[in-house]
């Protein structure tokens, strides 16, 4: 049985305007997110992963951004088409993110009660009494230690661990639909990384939620998704179910991730790297933006922009190897 349909993407393009020139960071990207669904945005650093979630939350800092053309449909509706102030009712009560770096998301200047129970009030209509245990109940689901304590701590005195469980906290406080997680375990050692994602599969379930999750680490991939999107530079390169893509990935760029990551029991004396480096925006190739890197390139593909093949079990890829006699986007 289909999932229901809360969040989709149509076309969706975000450029930066700079003193060298026009910036396409994301070009004409389309995606779905299903209820309870967890979707994996991976690519390497720079390819617009990141751009992509501030659009949706429409907090592209503007100037230089500026989202161009495209349909962020919510509940069925355009979210590019709401006011400010509708947005701002969405925004951490609907659609809620956790940001990159907890350290530089959080006021330092306020203790993490108040920087909960704002959030609570502002949304939730709670009084003060209210949103101080709410505050303290989430720092609790988040298996934070003695949260009574905690709630009135400020962040510098928190490790990293604990202040990006304070993020989680602080997202899941309104028990929005969608929560977009943007590198959610960045800079925190493996055993913390493994509690983090551990911790969102269970809100997950408990509470059906949706989650996008930003990540160049395909092993946390494998771990918590349903379904992946690999971008590169700007654009959607392979879409399709997270087993598929780690059984058989079909994009030379996806097979070059996959080929990157360590075998547990092999031994090399180096680890396969993509060759080259992602092109920058301003400076696209003319053809596939992957070609230059691409062992497989043709003239063609350094020549033509190939489309977006939708392939007959659903799966999505932008690649000349697979476009003959499919239907296309």
């Amino acid at each position: 049985m289909a999932k229901e349909t809360v969040l989709q993407v149509k076309n969706l393009k975000t450029y930066f305007y700079t003193e060298e020139g026009m910036v396409p960071a994301v070009d004409g990207l389309d995606f779905e997110l299903g209820k309870g669904e967890t979707l994996a945005i991976v690519g390497e650093s720079g390819c617009g992963k990141s751009v992509t979630s501030l659009s949706v939350l429409r907090i592209v800092p503007t100037p230089p951004g500026k989202i161009l053309d495209g349909e962020i449909l919510y509940k069925g509706e355009d979210l590019l088409k709401k006011s400010e102030r509708e947005m701002r009712a969405i925004r951490g009560n609907e659609i809620s993110m956790i940001f990159q770096e907890p350290l530089t998301s959080l006021n330092p200047v306020f203790t993490i009660g108040k920087q909960i129970t704002d959030i609570l009030r502002m949304h939730q209509g709670m009084n003060k009494k209210q949103a101080y245990e709410k505050a303290v109940e989430m720092l609790a689901k988040v298996r934070i230690p003695s949260p009574e304590k905690v709630v009135n701590d400020y962040p510098h005195q928190l490790s990293g661990g604990m202040r990006q469980r304070v993020m989680i906290a602080m997202a899941l406080a309104c028990n929005p639909g969608i929560l977009i997680a943007d590198e959610p375990t960045t800079a925190l050692d493996v055993t913390i990384q493994a509690q983090i994602m551990h911790l969102l599969c269970d809100l997950k379930k408990d509470r059906d939620t949706s989650i996008i999750l930003i990540t160049h680490d395909l092993g946390v991939v494998a771990q918590i998704a349903e379904n992946v999107m690999v971008m590169y530079a700007g654009q959607a390169v392979e879409y399709a179910d997270v087993k598929s893509i780690f059984k058989e990935p079909l994009h030379p760029y996806t097979k070059g991730l996959l080929k990157s990551l360590p075998v547990l029991g092999e031994e090399k004396d180096e680890l396969y790297s993509i060759k080259g480096n992602i092109p920058s925006p301003k400076d696209y190739p003319q053809g596939c933006r992957f070609s230059p890197r691409c062992d497989q390139a043709c003239e063609k593909c350094r020549k033509e922009p190939p489309p977006l093949t939708v392939l007959p079990d659903g799966r999505k890829v932008r690649c000349w190897n697979y476009v003959g006699g499919e239907s296309h986007e």
